[in-house]
């Protein structure tokens, strides 16, 4: 059997479980180490999900030998610390979207990757899924012709109190952050660029911190995405592709689709359905693994330079407010 890529999860929140949790699903990967601020964390997760290995801190993590990728699981603004820590052991990192708060913190992990000679990648997990590789596809094969507007929305409403992270600024809270990095990435790989004009509302919670935005982008005179997020309303979270020639619809739950319906002008729908075992982030953990067992850097389905440029797209919808 082929050796494999050896995972350390920084962080056991939620995501982190969810990430361990769809692990033994990958082809090419394996836990061998997980970490937190507390040992007792780190030993039930570890416990939980079979990791041979718990340390109480991050720097264990990064100096462990029998780790070959990090995959920062930690809150928003501690990614950038965080994986600089492992790319500066000389470790590979998969980092939770979005990647960095600011495209200036990008530029400087982007930096230190290719410094230390590592891979380095944002966790948009919503990109590996088949689903999403047949919605490639079919653009690419120009189905519906030229794209002229793309909707997607990504809602949900958190009953949680104002102690919740959604809600603290310290902590990266807002609904762009933490929510609305998804239709802004679709928006970006369907286009291939982003916006030359934004426009946006948005109405802010107690704390600070937004917690409804509508946006809507232009490209050109005829291409356009009217997006939305939101931890106030639960949104359907459908996306639907508008061309000249017909359309594409990802029916529900477009951060992790499972089928798709292309209807062409005056036609009857043809629906793709896609069975996904797990939760689906066992996708872009074995993406991660054949770049590296490939000895690429980079992902050639989420690069760098197009994180670089969703980060500055984030920061210019902030800056309007």
């Amino acid at each position: 059997m082929a050796k494999k890529i050896r995972f350390g999860i920084m962080g056991c929140g939620n995501i982190a479980g969810s990430f361990a949790g769809d692990l033994p699903l990958t082809k090419y990967c394996e836990l061998t180490t997980v970490a937190s601020r507390s040992q007792e964390k780190a030993n039930k997760f570890a416990k939980q999900y079979k990791s041979p290995k718990a340390y109480n801190s991050y720097q264990q993590l990064v100096e462990d030998p029998e780790v070959d990728v990090v995959y920062v699981a930690t809150p928003h603004p501690f990614h950038m610390e965080n994986s600089m820590l492992a790319i500066n052991a000389g470790k590979h990192v998969l980092c939770e979207k979005p990647i960095t708060v600011s495209a200036g913190q990008l530029k400087k992990l982007i930096a230190a990757a290719k410094k230390n000679n590592v891979f380095l990648m944002e966790a948009m997990w919503t990109r590996f899924f088949p689903a999403m590789a047949k919605l490639r596809k079919l653009l690419a094969e120009d189905k519906v012709g030229k794209i002229m507007t793309v909707e997607a929305d990504f809602g949900v409403k958190f009953d949680a109190g104002p102690e919740h992270r959604i809600f603290n600024p310290e902590l990266g809270g807002g609904a762009l952050l933490d929510l609305g990095i998804y239709p802004v990435a679709l928006a970006s790989m369907i286009y291939g660029k982003q916006p030359k004009k934004i426009f946006c509302a948005a109405s802010f919670h107690s704390k600070g911190v937004d917690d409804h935005t509508a946006l809507t982008f232009e490209y050109d005179e005829t291409e356009f995405a009217i997006l939305g997020c939101s931890s106030k309303v639960s949104y359907k979270q459908q996306a639907r592709i508008y061309g000249e020639k017909g359309m594409i619809i990802v029916n529900e739950k477009f951060s992790c689709p499972t089928n798709l319906s292309l209807r062409m002008n005056r036609k009857q729908d043809k629906t793709f359905e896609f069975a996904n075992p797990g939760i689906g982030l066992f996708y872009e953990a074995d993406h991660v693994a054949n770049c590296i067992k490939k000895g690429m850097l980079d992902s050639d389905i989420m690069p760098l330079a197009e994180s670089l440029e969703i980060q500055k797209t984030m920061d210019k919808i902030r800056a309007k407010w």
